[in-house]
């Protein structure tokens, strides 16, 4: 009988160190887990202020660009209006295209970039 006791005493001192074991596996995973979300939401939110900063300032540029343009054009033709027409019809142009390119090319272009991005 105490042959019995003594590895039953032994097994619980086995698996009371493998329970100690898998207590700090489950606390290392839980902070692994905490370190790649805190990684993958700074480098989110990094990415959304660049490209925000990015926006306005591609913004300003193309408002400035094509007032400039239409003034140009206008000059030459001797009528602002028609300056500003011819600036309003490349843009109305650019409009169609997309239109016509979103299925086919844009919408897959960004659905693949974000699912990359998703996955780095």
């Amino acid at each position: 009988m105490e042959e019995y006791r003594t590895k039953d005493e032994g097994l619980k001192d086995h698996f009371g160190g493998l329970k100690d074991h898998v207590g700090e596996y489950v606390k290392t995973y839980v902070q692994l887990t905490k370190a790649k979300v805190a990684s993958g939401t700074s480098t989110a939110v990094s990415g959304i202020a660049i490209g925000f900063i990015a926006f306005i300032l591609f913004f300003f540029f193309l408002f400035f660009a094509c007032f400039g343009l239409g003034w140009w054009f206008g000059s030459m033709l001797n009528n602002m209006a028609a300056g500003f027409f011819i600036v309003a019809g490349i843009f109305l142009l650019l409009i169609v295209l997309i239109f016509a390119l979103s299925k086919k090319v844009i919408i897959p272009k960004i659905r693949n970039t974000i699912i990359s991005k998703i996955y780095e």
